[in-house]
C-alpha cells in the first residue's frame, strides 16, 4: 500500500471510509470471536465444575428458599436464569441485586423502543435523502462513493441540491430528539417508580434490628450515658427505646486482634507443613472439603523445627488471647475512651424513620440524627475519628483525586493521539509512515487499541478510588460503595469521556467560556469525530467482555489452569483457610467498581441515539448481554453484603439525566454545524424540561428512595392493594384466603376455622381515613400480627446480630486445620477451657487429643460471604 503523500490518504474521503469500515468489520469479528469462544468456553467449565461457577448453591442454610438448581446440561442454566422471577431474585439476591439489575432492563426497554424507531423510521428517511443509512458516514455511504469512484452504477448517487439554508429533512432530527427525550423521561419514571414501589414494599415489611435503629451523632457529655439517652430519646414522644449501644474507641483491642490474626495465620501455615491434607474440591456429589490427615504427619528434616515453632506460636496465643478475654470482660477499661455516638435501638420501625427524619437540636453538629447501617457493614474504626479529622480526611482524598485526574488526563490525550495518523505522524513521522504502509496495521492502531487502552484504564483506576473512599472516614461499607461509584462515574465521564472527547481542543474550549454559545457546536464537532470509537468501545464492552466475565478468569481460570501451568497456585493456596475462600465462599460484589461503566456506555449511546442506528442497535445488545450475565453472577456466584437498600438508583437517575443534556446539547450543535440554527434553537428548551425533571425527582422521589413511608409500614401484608390508585376502595381488607403466598401466618393460629371472634383471629374492615386520623393501632397491630411477610434475605442476615462491638463477642477459635463446608477442625489448646468457644450441644466434636492440644470439629455460623 503505498500513498503520494499521507495528508492526501488522509483527505481522501473514499480511503478513509474504506478505513473505517475495515475497522468496524475487523472489531466486529475480533469481538464475536472472543464472545463466542468464551461462551461455548463457559459452558464447557461449568459443566465439569458445577460449584465453582455457582457457589452460592453450597451455602444452602443462608439462601431461603433454597436457590433454583440449575441442570448439568450444557445450555440449560440459559432458561433457568430467563424464568427467575423478580420475587425470586429478592429472595435469593436482596434488593440491592434487584435494583441494578432492573438499570439493565431499563436499558432494553428504552434502547429497544429507540432501535424500532432508528430502524423504522429515522434511517430510512436519512438513507432516502442523503444515501447514509447513518450520520457518521460509515457504513452506507461507503457503498454509494464506491459506486461512484469506480463506475459500478450508471447513475451514481448524488446528494440533493437543495436551495434552502440546510436540507428540510432535517426536520426530523429536532422531532426525534424531542421523541427520544420524552420516551427516556417516560421510562425513567416508569422504572423509578417501580423501584420506589418495590423498596417500600420489600423494607415495609421487614422488622430487623436495622431498621429499628439510629444513629446519634455529637451528644453532649451530659447525656453519654445509657439511662440518660434513653430518657431523653423517649421524653421527644417519637417512640419507645429498646436498646442503647454507647461507642468507644476500642483502639487496644483492635491491636490486641490484629496481633492475634497474624499469629492465627502463621500457625495455620505451620500445621498445613505438618499434616498431609486431603483436598476434595472439585467432586460434583460432595461439599469442598481439605482435611488433615492426622495419623499421617509429613516425615522430613523440618518436622522438629516446625513443632518447635508451632509450640512458641501457641504460647503467644495463649498470652494475647488472655489479654483479650480481660479487656471483653472489662469494658469500662479506662483505657477505652468514649465517643459522643450511639446507636439507639427503637422498639418500631415507624420510631425509626421518625426519628432519623428529625431535627433534635439547634446547634451545629449536635444530637445529628441518621439511619444506622447494618450492623455487619459498620466500619467502626471511623468512629474514633473527630469532625475535623474527618473533614480534614475528606478534604485530603479530594486533593489526591485532582492530582490522579491530572496525571491520567496526560494518559488520555496520547491514547486520543492514536485514531488518527496524522496526529500520529506530527509527533513521530517515521512510526506514522511505518503505519500508513500497512491498512491492517493502520486498523489496529486507530481502530483496535484506542478502545482496549481505554477499556484497560476503566478496569484498573476503580479500585484506586475504592482505596481512597476506604479512607475517607465513611461509616458504613455501603456508603464507601456509593462514593466509589460517584467518583469512578466522574472519573470515567469527566475523565476518560470528555476529556478524550474534547483532547486537541482543549485551549478551545477555555477560551469557549466567554462565549457559551460555541460550546455546543464544539462539542458535536468532536463527537461526530469519535463515534466510530464509542461503535468499537461498545462491541468490545459488550459481545466481548461480558461472555469473559462468566469464565471469571482473574479467580478460576488464572489460578487454576495458568497457576497449575507455572507452578504459582500453592503460592496462594497454602491453608485450608485460603481454600474455603477460594472454593467455597461467594465472591462480594462491589456497584462501585461494576456500575459507572455501565451508566457511561448508556450515556454514550443515548447521546449518539438519533445520529447513529448502529450504537443504538450495539447497544441494546451490550444491555442484552448485561443483563444475563449479571443476573446469572448475583443469583449463583456473587453476593451483596452493604445494605444500602437501594439507594443507588437516584445516583443513577441523576447521571442518565446528565448524559441527557449532553444528548440535546449535541443536537443543537449537530444542527448547527449543519446551519439549521433554527432547528438547534427549537431544541434547547428540552435543557430546561431536563432540569425541571430533575428537579421534580429530588422533591418527590428522593425522600421515598431515603426513607420508608409510615403508611407502608402500617400496612405491608396487604401493600398492592392498598397502594392500587386504580381501585375504587383501596381500604377493602382482604379475607385470610387472599393472602398472598409470600406471607406466613402466626405459628398461634393453628386453625384457620377456629372461631373468628377468638384474640388469634381478628377480622376488621379499616377504613383508611379514620386509620390515620386515630391514635388507637392496637387493631391494626392484631391484625398486621396474623399475616407478616416471610423473612427477607437482608433480615436473615441480621438476624442474630446486634450492635455490639463485634471484638467484644469474638469467641476467639484456634488456627485451622481443615474445613468441610461451615464444619472447621481446628485446634484449641489444653490450657483453654472449652466453654470459651461458645460450643452448644452437638456443635462440636472432638477427633484428636494430645498432651497440649486438642483438634475439634466445629460448626461456624457465619455469613454467606465469610
Amino acid at each position: 500500500m503505498s500513498f503520494s503523500s499521507l495528508d492526501e490518504y488522509d483527505d481522501d474521503p473514499l480511503n478513509k471510509m474504506r478505513g473505517q469500515q475495515r475497522v468496524f468489520t475487523t472489531q466486529l469479528t475480533i469481538c464475536l470471536f472472543i464472545g463466542i469462544s468464551s461462551f461455548f468456553l463457559f459452558c464447557i467449565l461449568r459443566h465439569r465444575w458445577p460449584h465453582i461457577y455457582a457457589v452460592r448453591t453450597l451455602r444452602k442454610s443462608y439462601n431461603s428458599p433454597p436457590i433454583k438448581p440449575l441442570p448439568k446440561s450444557y445450555f440449560g442454566w440459559l432458561l433457568v436464569i430467563f424464568s427467575i422471577t423478580d420475587e425470586e431474585l429478592l429472595n435469593y439476591s436482596g434488593l440491592d441485586a434487584y435494583v441494578y439489575l432492573e438499570f439493565f432492563r431499563m436499558g432494553i426497554t428504552i434502547f429497544s423502543i429507540l432501535s424500532v424507531l432508528a430502524i423504522g423510521i429515522l434511517s430510512p428517511i436519512r438513507y432516502y435523502f442523503t444515501g447514509n443509512y447513518d450520520k457518521d458516514d460509515i457504513s452506507w455511504i461507503l457503498i454509494r462513493s464506491l459506486a461512484h469512484y469506480t463506475r459500478f452504477d450508471d447513475e451514481p448517487g448524488v446528494p440533493p441540491d437543495f436551495s434552502d439554508d440546510f436540507p428540510q429533512f432535517m426536520w426530523v432530527y429536532p422531532i426525534f430528539t424531542y421523541l427520544f427525550s420524552f420516551i427516556i423521561y417516560y421510562y425513567l419514571y416508569n422504572y423509578t417508580t417501580k423501584v420506589l414501589r418495590v423498596r417500600q414494599k420489600y423494607l415495609a415489611s421487614q422488622n430487623s434490628i436495622t431498621d429499628r435503629t439510629i444513629r446519634l451523632d455529637g451528644i453532649p457529655k451530659k447525656l453519654l450515658s445509657a439511662d440518660k439517652l434513653k430518657q431523653f430519646v423517649e421524653n421527644l414522644q417519637i417512640g419507645k427505646v429498646s436498646d442503647i449501644k454507647l461507642l468507644y474507641d476500642w483502639t487496644p483491642l483492635e491491636k490486641l486482634f490484629e496481633r492475634r490474626e497474624k499469629i492465627i495465620s502463621s500457625l495455620e501455615r505451620y500445621y498445613s507443613t505438618k499434616y498431609n491434607l486431603t483436598i476434595d474440591i472439585y467432586n460434583q456429589d460432595k461439599i469442598p472439603s481439605v482435611l488433615p490427615d492426622l495419623e499421617n504427619i509429613k516425615e522430613n528434616v523440618d518436622t522438629i523445627k516446625i513443632d518447635k515453632q508451632i509450640k512458641i506460636l501457641s504460647q503467644e496465643l495463649i498470652q494475647v488471647d488472655n489479654s483479650i478475654k480481660k479487656l471483653q470482660h472489662n469494658q469500662d477499661d479506662p483505657s477505652f475512651k468514649r465517643i459522643n455516638s450511639a446507636f439507639i435501638t427503637m422498639e418500631s420501625v415507624a420510631s425509626a424513620q421518625m426519628a432519623s427524619q428529625t431535627l433534635l437540636d439547634p446547634r451545629v453538629y449536635k444530637l445529628m440524627v441518621s439511619l444506622a447501617p447494618a450492623p455487619k457493614d459498620i466500619q467502626w474504626n471511623n468512629f474514633r475519628l473527630t469532625n475535623f479529622q474527618r473533614i480534614l480526611t475528606s478534604y485530603s482524598v479530594t486533593i489526591i483525586i485532582i492530582l490522579s485526574y491530572a496525571f491520567i488526563i496526560f494518559l488520555v490525550v496520547p491514547l486520543a493521539s492514536l485514531l488518527e495518523i496524522k496526529t500520529i505522524t506530527k509527533f513521530w513521522p517515521a512510526l506514522g509512515k511505518l503505519i500508513s504502509t500497512s491498512k491492517w496495521l493502520t486498523t489496529f492502531v486507530t481502530g483496535i487499541l484506542p478502545p482496549l487502552l481505554f477499556s484497560a484504564l476503566s478496569v484498573s483506576t476503580p479500585f484506586f478510588y475504592k482505596y481512597l473512599s476506604q479512607n475517607q472516614g465513611y461509616f458504613s461499607n455501603s456508603e464507601i460503595e456509593l462514593s466509589t461509584l460517584s467518583k469512578n462515574f466522574f472519573y470515567n465521564f469527566f475523565v476518560l469521556f470528555l476529556v478524550f472527547v474534547i483532547t486537541g481542543t482543549i485551549w478551545d474550549y477555555l477560551s469557549y467560556i466567554s462565549d457559551t454559545t460555541k460550546i455546543a457546536y464544539k462539542l458535536a464537532s468532536s463527537l461526530k469525530n469519535k463515534s466510530l470509537f464509542y461503535v468499537d468501545l461498545i462491541l468490545l464492552q459488550g459481545l466481548a467482555m461480558f461472555p469473559v466475565k462468566l469464565l471469571q478468569i482473574s479467580d478460576f481460570v488464572v489460578l487454576n489452569v495458568i497457576g497449575k501451568l507455572f507452578l504459582i497456585k500453592n503460592m496462594f493456596l497454602r491453608t485450608p483457610r485460603d481454600y474455603r475462600a477460594y472454593y467455597f465462599t461467594p465472591q462480594i460484589f462491589d456497584f462501585g467498581i461494576h456500575l459507572p461503566q455501565h451508566i457511561l456506555i448508556f450515556i454514550i449511546i443515548l447521546i449518539y441515539s438519533v445520529l447513529s442506528t448502529k450504537i443504538v442497535t450495539s447497544g441494546l445488545v451490550y444491555f442484552i448481554l448485561g443483563y444475563f450475565v449479571y443476573k446469572y453472577q448475583l443469583v449463583y456466584n456473587f453476593v451483596h453484603p452493604p445494605h444500602s437498600t437501594g439507594k443507588v438508583w437516584p445516583m443513577i437517575f441523576r447521571r442518565i439525566l446528565l448524559g441527557l443534556i449532553i444528548f440535546q446539547l449535541f443536537m443543537c450543535g449537530t444542527m448547527a454545524l449543519e446551519s439549521a440554527i433554527l432547528l438547534s434553537a427549537l431544541c434547547a428548551p428540552l435543557i430546561i424540561v431536563t432540569g425541571l425533571v430533575l428537579w421534580n425527582f429530588e422533591k418527590y422521589y428522593v425522600p421515598l428512595s431515603t426513607f420508608i413511608a409510615l403508611r407502608a409500614i402500617q400496612n405491608p401484608f396487604n401493600f398492592d392493594k392498598e397502594f392500587d390508585d386504580e381501585r375504587s376502595s383501596s381500604s377493602e381488607q382482604p379475607s385470610r384466603s387472599e393472602t398472598p403466598q409470600e406471607y406466613d401466618t402466626d405459628d398461634s393460629i393453628d386453625d384457620e376455622n377456629a372461631n373468628p371472634q377468638s384474640p388469634g383471629n381478628v377480622s376488621v374492615t379499616l377504613d383508611e381515613s379514620s386509620f390515620l386520623l386515630s391514635g388507637d393501632h392496637s387493631i391494626y397491630n392484631q391484625n398486621s400480627a396474623l399475616t407478616r411477610r416471610r423473612s427477607t434475605i437482608d433480615e436473615e442476615r441480621e438476624k442474630s446480630s446486634d450492635y455490639t462491638y463485634p471484638y467484644l463477642l469474638d469467641p476467639l477459635h484456634g488456627p485451622w486445620v481443615g474445613f468441610e463446608g461451615d464444619i472447621i477442625s481446628m485446634v484449641t489448646y489444653n490450657h483453654y477451657n472449652l466453654s470459651d468457644l461458645n460450643l452448644e450441644d452437638g456443635d462440636f466434636s472432638i477427633i484428636s487429643q494430645r498432651e497440649e492440644e486438642t483438634i475439634i470439629r466445629k460448626r461456624l455460623r457465619v455469613n454467606e460471604w465469610e
